[in-house]
Formats: C-alpha cells, sequence, structure tokens
C-alpha cells in the first residue's frame, strides 16, 4: 500500500517528477577549469561549496547496474572513475581480492571516459575535445593528488587522499565527486550535452526492458508488463545507507526467496512502478518542506493535494517560532482551504537505514484535516507558561544553532546529554505524537528527568525556568498518559490541587527560594534545589521534615535581614497554604508526605517545582507581594 501511495504521488501533474528521468540531484564538490587545449587552470579543482560533498547539481544517471561494478556515469563520478585511483591502496585484503579490485577500478575508469568519448564521436561538441586533451598527459595520479597523511599528521592518523585546490591549499578527500568546466561552461549544463545524454538514457531503458520477464505488477495492478529484477533509482538520503543510495525493496539471499523466484520477482514490480516510486521518495528526501531528518531517522510527509500544508507541517515540526504556533492555536486553517482539507489525506512514512536496506519504521495516512487537528492538539498540549528570557539569555539562545524550544529536534534531545546518544525510537514516538495524536511512552519521563537532574547538580550555566522543552514534553506525556485519578496539567500553576507529587514540587521551589533570599540571592554553592531535588522527587517523606527544620533557619534569617524584614510572614503563609493541600490517608490522621512516587508522579513533581518557580518569577516581575519575594528583588538564582 505505500508503495502503492508513493507511485501515486510520482504520477501527480503538478509534481512533475518523472519529467526528466535521465537526470538525478547529486553532490559534486570539485570542479576542475580546463582550457580549450586540456591543460588545467589553477594549481588543483575548485570547491562547489564549504559542505564536505559539495554541491548539488542535476547529474546524468545511468540505468546500468553497479553491483557487478565496472560502470560510471557521465560527466560527474568520484575518484576512481575519472583517475582509476582506488579509494583505500592500503587496505588489507588477499591478492585474488586486490586483483579483482584493480581490475573493476581499471573497467569503471575505461567506462568514464569511453563516454566522454562517444559523446564526443556523436556531437562534435569541442569542449569535450579539450576534456579528452586533458586526460592524456595525465599521469598517475595527478600531480594535484596524493596518498598519505596530512601535513600536519595527529597520533594514529591514517593515511588518505589529499587534493591541493585551486587556490593551494590542501583537503582531506571523502566520497567526493568531480567534474569539468571547459572556458568558463560547466560540462553538466550544456544543453546538448543534456539532451544528447536523453538518448543515451531512453536505449539503456529500452534495452533492459527487453530482457525484463513480464508479469502482473503488486503495485499498479497491470498486467503482462517488464518486471524490474531489482528496484531503481536507489534512494538517497536516508542517514545509515550507503553514499550510492540503498533499496527500499531487494533480496540478496536465497532465505529471501520463494518458488524458485530471483531477486524481486519474489515481490513483482513493474520497472515503470519501481522507478515511479523510487523517484518520487527521493524527490520527498531533497525537499525541506517534504521532509525532516533527526539522528538517525528522516519523516517524509506529503498530501494528496494540498503543497500548502506540507509547508506548515514542516516548518512547525523543525522551527516553530512562537507567533507560527500562536497563529495555528488560534486559526489552525489559516492559509489553508477548508473543504480541500476535508477530502485531502496526509501522509508520513519514517525511514531508517541498514547499509544497503531501508527500513519503514511506519507510515501514517490519515485525512488531512485530521492531521490538522492533531497538531493543533500537540501544541496545545507543549504549552506552558515561560517566564521572558533576560536579555543576557535571550543572547544566549540566538548564538544556539536553529534554537526552537517545542520542534521535535529539541524535544527528543530532553531524553539525552548529547544529541549523539539520541536513539531513532524517540524521535519515533514524538512525530507520532504530534501526526496521529498518540501518547508517547511514560518511561522516557525517567531519562528526562534523569538529564534534568544532572544538570541542576553540575551545570552552574543552567536555570531551569528557561528549560522549556524539558517541562513541556513531561506535561504532554502526563496528560495524554492520564488515568481518571491523575491530575491534568495546566499551562500554568495549579494552586488548588490536592495531588501530592505536584505539592511537593511546589514546596520545593518555594523552600528554594527562601534559602537564596535568606542569602541575599548571593548563595555559593549547592542550595536545597540542587541538594535535595533527587531524593524529594523519589521519596519525600524522607527529606521534607528535614527541609522544613532548616527553613526555619531561613525564615528567620530574612527576619533580620534590612532589606528583606517582614517578608517571612508572606513566605510562611505561602508555604502554610501548599501544606494545607496535604489530605489525610484516613479520618483523625494528620497528613504526611508520600513514602515514594512512581514515575508519572515523579513528572508531577517537577512540574509542580517548575510551575511555582515560575509563578514566583512572574510575581516578583509585576511586584506582587504573597511569594517568595517582591518587587525589588533581583533576578533568581536558585538553580544556578
Amino acid at each position: 500500500m505505500l508503495l502503492r501511495l508513493l507511485y501515486d504521488l510520482a504520477q501527480s501533474p503538478s509534481r512533475h517528477i518523472l519529467a526528466d528521468l535521465a537526470f538525478a540531484p547529486k553532490p559534486v564538490r570539485w570542479i576542475i577549469e580546463l582550457d580549450a587545449n586540456g591543460g588545467m587552470l589553477g594549481e588543483g579543482p575548485q570547491l562547489t561549496g564549504d559542505d564536505k560533498r559539495g554541491k548539488q547539481f542535476s547529474c546524468p544517471q545511468t540505468t546500468r547496474p553497479k553491483v557487478a561494478g565496472g560502470v560510471a556515469e557521465f560527466l560527474a563520478d568520484g575518484l576512481t572513475a575519472v583517475f582509476g585511483l582506488d579509494t583505500d591502496p592500503e587496505a588489507k585484503m588477499t591478492e585474488r581480492k586486490r586483483a579483482d579490485r584493480d581490475a573493476n577500478n581499471v573497467r569503471k575508469q575505461e567506462d568514464f571516459w569511453r563516454q566522454v568519448q562517444e559523446a564526443y564521436k556523436q556531437t562534435g561538441l569541442p569542449d569535450l575535445a579539450s576534456l579528452l586533451a586533458f586526460r592524456k598527459p595525465q599521469r598517475n595520479p595527478p600531480a594535484f593528488l596524493r596518498w598519505g597523511l596530512s601535513s600536519d599528521p595527529k597520533p594514529q592518523e591514517k593515511a588518505s587522499w589529499w587534493v591541493r585546490t585551486a587556490s593551494g591549499t590542501e583537503a582531506k578527500l571523502g566520497p567526493d565527486n568531480f567534474t569539468f568546466r571547459v572556458g568558463g561552461q560547466l560540462l553538466l549544463e550544456d544543453d546538448h550535452l543534456r539532451s544528447w545524454w536523453r538518448s543515451i538514457h531512453a536505449n539503456e531503458v529500452q534495452q533492459a526492458r527487453a530482457s525484463f520477464q513480464r508479469g502482473l505488477c503488486l503495485v499498479s495492478g497491470r498486467e503482462n508488463v517488464p518486471l524490474a529484477p531489482t528496484h531503481s533509482p536507489k534512494i538517497q538520503g536516508v542517514p545509515n545507507t550507503q553514499s550510492f543510495g540503498a533499496a527500499i525493496v531487494s533480496f540478496d539471499k536465497d532465505a529471501f526467496a520463494s518458488y524458485g523466484f530471483d531477486q524481486s520477482l519474489n515481490a513483482p514490480t513493474s520497472e515503470d512502478a519501481a522507478t515511479a516510486y523510487s523517484s518520487a521518495l527521493n524527490w520527498l528526501l531533497e525537499r525541506e518542506d517534504h521532509h525532516l531528518r533527526l539522528a538517525q531517522t528522516s519523516l517524509c510527509f506529503w498530501t494528496k493535494e494540498s503543497e500548502q500544508a506540507s509547508g506548515l507541517f514542516a516548518r512547525l515540526l523543525n522551527q516553530p517560532d512562537p507567533q507560527s504556533v500562536a497563529q495555528l492555536l488560534k486559526s489552525p486553517w489559516a492559509g489553508l482551504e477548508r473543504e480541500l482539507a476535508k477530502r485531502d489525506q496526509f501522509y508520513a512514512v519514517a525511514l531508517a537505514g541498514n547499509a544497503g536496506r531501508i527500513v519503514v519504521r511506519y507510515w501514517i495516512q490519515e485525512p488531512l484535516d485530521q492531521a490538522i487537528e492533531n497538531f493543533r492538539r500537540w501544541f496545545t498540549d507543549l504549552q506552558i507558561n515561560v517566564p521572558p528570557r533576560p536579555p543576557k539569555k535571550l543572547r544566549a539562545a540566538a548564538q544556539e544553532k536553529e534554537f526552537h524550544p517545542l520542534s521535535i529536534y529539541w524535544l527528543a534531545c530532553t531524553t539525552v546529554r548529547e544529541a549523539k546518544d539520541l536513539r531513532s525510537e524517540v524521535p519515533s514516538q514524538l512525530y507520532r505524537a504530534a501526526l496521529e495524536g498518540t501518547a508517547p511512552s511514560v518511561s522516557l519521563i525517567k531519562p528526562i528527568l534523569d538529564r534534568l537532574h544532572s544538570r541542576l547538580v553540575r551545570d552552574e550555566s543552567y536555570n531551569l525556568l528557561y528549560d522549556e522543552s524539558c517541562f513541556a514534553l513531561v506535561k504532554l506525556i502526563l496528560n495524554r498518559n492520564r488515568k481518571d485519578t491523575d491530575m491534568e496539567i495546566a499551562p500554568k500553576l495549579i494552586a488548588d490541587t490536592d495531588d501530592p507529587a505536584y505539592n511537593c514540587g511546589r514546596l520545593l521551589a518555594i523552600l528554594a527560594a527562601t534559602q537564596d533570599k535568606a542569602h541575599d540571592y548571593k548563595l555559593e554553592g549547592a542550595g536545597v534545589a540542587e541538594r535535595y531535588f533527587g531524593t524529594a522527587s523519589v521519596s519525600p517523606a524522607s527529606v521534607f521534615p528535614l527541609l522544613l527544620r532548616l527553613n526555619r533557619h531561613h525564615l528567620n534569617k530574612i527576619s533580620k535581614s534590612e532589606r528583606f524584614a517582614g517578608h517571612e510572614r508572606f513566605i510562611q503563609e505561602q508555604i502554610e497554604s501548599v501544606l494545607t493541600l496535604f489530605k489525610p490517608a484516613k479520618p483523625g490522621v494528620a497528613p504526611m508526605f508520600p513514602r515514594t512516587l512512581n514515575l508519572q508522579a515523579q513528572g508531577r513533581f517537577a512540574l509542580g517545582f517548575y510551575q511555582q518557580a515560575a509563578h514566583d518569577n512572574a510575581a516578583r516581575s509585576h511586584g506582587k507581594r504573597g511569594t517568595t519575594g517582591v518587587a525589588s528583588d533581583p533576578e533568581p538564582q536558585f538553580s544556578n
């Protein structure tokens, strides 16, 4: 069914996905500049961009299978095809494998220059004569390439290929592609050569189809059509796949075959259908408004008719600025035709790589209006009141790359210390929660709280008041997994709930702020929050009696302060207003703090702590009494 949807996408007349299959976008990092006589201009090739792979160009694409080796692309290919050089000449292998590899390298180089020679023979283009002249005097390797270590080698550095650029500097080669420019004309963009290549590509397709077995296509449903032995073109851009791409359908082991069928005949798909769905998937992966990449997962999404909706989803999943989110919550249909959305369909697929194969983690098909409603609900559930950032904090946030606290990326990163440790199932859960309205697993709360506690204790620059991602995600997880007996978390402080976990968090925030005030906001070292947050969130009964006794000393110190004298009464009232919310387990028995809190209760504890701190911060900003501070208080530093 998924392949059929991609096949239908490729047939869309407004998207022109199958308009020119002879060419495909490909990164080309190096351009070799030649004069009319084939002489190279400059000391070496020119870089096409700052990216490690180079700028994307529309490059000729062969349909000949590359599995057996010895096949090169026309005009733009890598080190082996252009120069006949092995990408790793010192790789350890048997003599037989080395001989086979060397022979394949020779065939690949010969194939690259055979195509250039054939193009010159049929088109007579003078620029191709210049290109052929460039090859003749070339030594192997050419002067601008060398194998070895860097000019300033590091310990245990491995040898690699290095290229001297046109400016005279050296750069390390990866799986880079080279192409040529003659007399200022980039050969990849020459109209005569592109026209010639289209005829070659059409001939390749015709010859291949003549040898294909015919039968029923499971994707299109058509009968007696040529069946693709392998599905192409390869799909590029999925994490953890090879540089030349991977297949979403493939059979290369006997265990995957049945009834004597070979390769893709085990899932018969016409050559047209395989080309269509593969091209559609590549088209999605090339466009920012149709795909997102997070960690080791790529999410592709599209609609049957409305292109505007795809841009909306991409922007608000990846870069949800406050204004756009507010507009979505206020007018979810702004810019979209409501009647079109009712009859349109929304599709999404999450892809991950495994070397030569692509894994479909999940896919979604639902009415577009339902997807938009799920999206609106996603941001509603993430809503949480955040104090305005001080100018210094705003400048620091602006320096962070693509900092958008409610984006999938930043939300997912709250579960790990470093982004490189992010597991692919986490963003997948969040994608589904946003697009399908599902509930992320409660188990995500633990790594979020572990990271929160770790930063609170170890990171002196961390202030949880501005960690919107962390608390917004905990709020969403709790509310979507809420039982009838659990409290629902609102965007701002809930002052009248009797939930013991939430109120324990509130109480710790008040006690921590009281300690800061007692030290005139100049407390050095770990305070109440840093020392006791972890224990208090798991076993409140073992901590709070001690903290309440300690708090008497802080109140006494405030009462003797010239600056804050009298504030202790308001703080005491605030503490008592929270304590009265704890209910006795039985009539006639004094209320007690909970002995232990489960994972969901620990999440409510964290939100109670955060929302009380944010509420008091807002009250101080507006000059309200009855909290742990007044208008003249400086910016609190309880979590630094």
